[in-house]
């Protein structure tokens, strides 16, 4: 399937993929009955069960377990996602609701649940309903808060922040633009070990640190909104983002021509319908090209890749960003 989806549920807006069950509105999560309604239309309705493992003749691997998933209802064996050490502890996915539940319950919405590589990787995002609009940008900016967690070692459960521009759907980590200096102190990780249960109130820091990393967005993106920039520095940001080889270093004319073919693209975002007008020559407006590309237009390897870099993983070029900006205002 594509970007290796499951199952999930979307509220009122589909996914790039067209896969999943689009909801009309929020459902409301307040009883264990509507909990567990959620997680089977978003596929989490299963448990992860140690088991032992057997070599020749039948005897057990001791220090090692294989992790099966086993839906509710039914106890048969099901897949195996993950080898491991029986140090090991996998959270179950209740738990992970719990503790998305401690952030609903401080005013935030399910916006999405979804299953990924047959249960190996779930997710939630919420959406915090506290719209702003940068100056002069008519489209409105909302803080969202990812949860996701995996089974298959790949991962613990991980919580960020991240901050979605509606019109175009542009994804951006709010840690990413508030920058390394604040130490990414509203994102979270918890292994799969015994104690995790303990992190509960992590949940809890995080939201809080959520509303801080909004409030510090748009108070960059609206200083943004006013540094007015001339279409000489935006040709130099549009060449530095999407520099050429070394020049020290020989390089095709295939090369070349995929670099020059990027950067038409960037700079066909200028005048597109995503960058307000108001916003082709302002500092925000370098902001919304440079995410819009990194998140929707460059290259990507796989659908899962492409998952990644919006929703599950930080993204170490779009961290780069805003002081490449910085640098063009002063060009």
């Amino acid at each position: 399937m594509p970007a290796e989806f499951e199952q999930g549920f979307l509220v009122r807006q589909p996914a790039w993929h067209g896969l999943g069950t689009v909801l009309p509105d929020f459902l409301p999560l307040g009883t264990e009955e509507e909990i567990q309604h959620a997680m089977k239309l978003a596929g989490h309705n299963f448990t992860i069960s140690p088991r032992p493992i057997y070599a020749e003749g039948n005897a057990v691997i001791e220090g090692w377990q294989r992790l099966e998933k086993v839906m509710q209802g039914d106890q048969s064996d099901g897949a195996i996602l993950h080898v491991a050490k029986d140090s090991y502890t996998a959270v179950d996915n209740r738990y992970c609701w719990d503790l998305m539940a401690k952030i609903v319950g401080q005013g935030m919405k399910l916006e999405t649940a979804i299953t990924l590589r047959g249960g190996a990787v779930c997710s939630l995002l919420a959406w915090l309903n506290e719209p702003v609009r940068i100056l002069n940008d008519d489209s409105d900016t909302l803080p969202y808060f990812n949860l996701s967690w995996a089974h298959d070692g790949s991962g613990g459960i991980n919580g960020r922040p991240t901050e979605v521009r509606t019109v175009c759907m542009n994804t951006q980590a709010a840690a990413e633009a508030a920058g390394r200096r604040r130490g990414n102190e509203f994102d979270f990780s918890i292994r799969h070990t015994k104690n995790a249960i303990a992190r509960i109130e992590d949940a809890k820091m995080a939201l809080a640190g959520l509303r801080a990393a909004h409030e510090e967005y748009v108070a960059l993106s609206n200083e943004l909104a006013e540094i007015p920039i001339t279409t000489g520095q935006r040709e130099w940001f549009v060449s530095q983002f999407l520099p050429a080889p070394d020049a020290s270093v020989e390089v095709s004319d295939r090369v070349m021509a995929h670099v020059e073919e990027a950067r038409g693209k960037v700079r066909a975002l200028f005048n597109g319908p995503t960058i307000p007008e108001a916003h082709r020559l302002t500092a925000y407006g370098l902001q919304l090209a440079g995410v819009e590309y990194l998140d929707h237009i460059r290259g990507y390897r796989s659908d899962e890749t492409r998952f990644g870099r919006s929703l599950l993983r930080d993204e170490p070029a779009k961290a780069q960003l805003r002081n490449l900006i910085r640098e063009t205002t002063k060009a």
